[in-house]
């Protein structure tokens, strides 16, 4: 089934699809029998295949759980006209004459909220999405799309919005969530700019589980103008791995963080890193750690820098 609407009126234009169904799948639960045959050419046969069953072997049944499958998709899209309008002034001149009758100007109507929604629905798998983008005081878009589902891995939730506000100069904020079973994160930003300052900051996260592998990361990201330009970022990486099989593990850590400052008169940068790892493969362990400081400052009369280096690596049997 499917049906289709459409519409324009004085406050609204929007637009409307939807389609459901049904399939009956249990013709997949008739038992196969496929005789021995050969093959063309060649004295080559293939076995006898006898009582195979496209839904048990092919393990649709776990997926699909029954044979009476439906559907349900629906799709609407609509624009809120806004009722504001902006004046563009032309300028008309016609020779120390006037045209009265021709307007000096043109009015275009401002930007009105557009909204979005999808929805979908069977019996193996739900999906929502919702999106939208508004012009208020702010400008805000807005998206937010999940599922649910038989199976834990299908199962997400997405989310975002960014805002624009235009109060004491422009301010651009973001902001972006991710949930799954295996993996989640986290996104954060802001620009703000004022005639005075500028300011900008970004966060990052992330998450990684897994039966093999855990994960976790983060990133930081920060600048101002206030009192000198300065610019900070750090970032920071946990594993831990884990292949029973083959009797291998591995765990570890990154640690990075980055300094700078300018200014007319000078310059200056500070970095550093440190790391570690511990691995075990077969019954053998193997690790390592590293630690790097570096700096620099110049400025118009002088120039001073340092680099300061360590590092240790053991393996069971072969070095220290």
């Amino acid at each position: 089934h499917q049906n289709f609407s459409a519409g324009n009126n004085e406050n609204t234009i929007e637009a409307h699809v939807g389609i459901n169904g049904e399939a009956n799948l249990d013709f997949l639960n008739i038992p196969l029998t496929i005789p021995e045959m050969t093959l063309p050419y060649t004295v080559l046969t293939t076995p006898q295949v006898k009582d195979f069953s496209l839904w048990e072997t092919t393990r649709l049944k776990e997926f699909l759980k029954t044979t009476k499958q439906s559907f349900d998709l629906s799709v609407k899209a609509q624009y809120k006209k806004n009722k504001d309008k902006h004046s563009i002034p032309i300028p008309f001149y016609v020779k120390d004459l006037q045209a009265s009758s021709t307007p000096n100007s043109i009015l275009i109507p401002a930007m009105g909220n557009i909204t979005y929604d999808f929805s979908f629905k069977s019996s193996v798998i739900t999906l929502n999405t919702n999106a939208g983008l508004y012009n208020q005081s702010d400008i805000v878009a807005h998206f937010l799309t999940s599922s649910s589902s038989v199976t834990d891995a299908l199962q997400y939730k997405l989310e975002g919005t960014s805002s624009l506000t235009r109060k004491r100069g422009l301010k651009l904020a973001t902001a972006l969530s991710l949930s799954n079973k295996f993996v989640e994160g986290n996104h954060d930003s802001t620009i703000s700019l004022t005639k005075k300052n500028m300011e900008a900051s970004v966060t990052t996260s992330a998450k990684v589980q897994i039966p093999i592998l855990r994960m976790n990361f983060k990133q930081e990201l920060n600048g101002n103008t206030k009192s000198k330009p300065t610019v900070s970022s750090s970032i920071e990486l946990t594993y831990d791995f884990k292949y029973p099989h083959l009797y291998t593990t591995a765990t570890g850590a990154v640690d990075h963080k980055l300094i700078l400052e300018s200014l007319t008169s000078y310059f200056s940068i500070e970095s550093s890193t440190k790391g570690d790892i511990k691995v075990l493969v077969l019954s053998k362990e193997y690790s390592g750690t590293i630690s790097s400081e570096a700096s620099t400052y110049l400025n118009s009369k002088s120039t001073r820098s340092s680099v300061k280096l360590q590092g240790a690596s053991k393996a069971d049997g072969i070095w220290n």
